[in-house]
């Protein structure tokens, strides 16, 4: 739940174990941590019916609440997964989505959050199915997935064009 008492939508599941097939450069960061049969899940505000982009733009709100990513067991959660979309690594330079690597910012972010953060992966909205492509208001806009060094949750947050 959102600060507001707004659900928060469950935008991305990543099972740790997956990750690290596609993205071996994690290795280094999960050694000597328990990862098996854990999964990250990224959690975002979502109001198909009103304006919701501050409320993910910002970094003071998503510490605050308004996305949420938890590092847990992979049946923690009831879902289809058959209504998420694969995000592959880095296969072609030129698309904005990806696992790994560096992010990419459309704004430089005033913080380091290497010292605190590892970097999983950034998602365009415009590079998601149609019916989804608006899960961060506009499609242009830039979703940024971290997670603690510690494995005890994660910054989710939106950047705009």
């Amino acid at each position: 739940m959102a600060p507001d008492g707004h659900e928060l939508a469950l935008i991305a599941f990543i099972p740790i174990e997956n990750l690290l097939a596609i993205a071996p450069q994690f290795e280094k960061d999960f050694q000597e941590k328990e990862y098996k049969d854990k999964a990250i899940y990224v959690f975002s505000y979502y109001d198909e019916e009103d304006y919701f982009l501050d409320y993910i733009t910002e970094i003071d709100d998503a510490i605050q609440g308004y996305t949420k990513v938890i590092i847990g067991d992979k049946n923690q959660f009831k879902f289809n997964l058959e209504n998420f979309y694969p995000i592959n690594p880095i296969e072609n330079l030129d698309e904005m989505s990806f696992l790994g690597g560096q992010p990419e910012y459309l704004q430089q972010e005033g913080s380091d959050f290497s010292e605190k953060y590892i970097f999983i992966g950034q998602i365009l909205g415009m590079d998601l199915p149609e019916k989804v492509n608006e899960i961060f208001y506009l499609t242009g806009n830039v979703g940024y997935i971290f997670i603690n060094r510690d494995l005890s949750g994660g910054l989710f947050f939106v950047q705009a064009t």
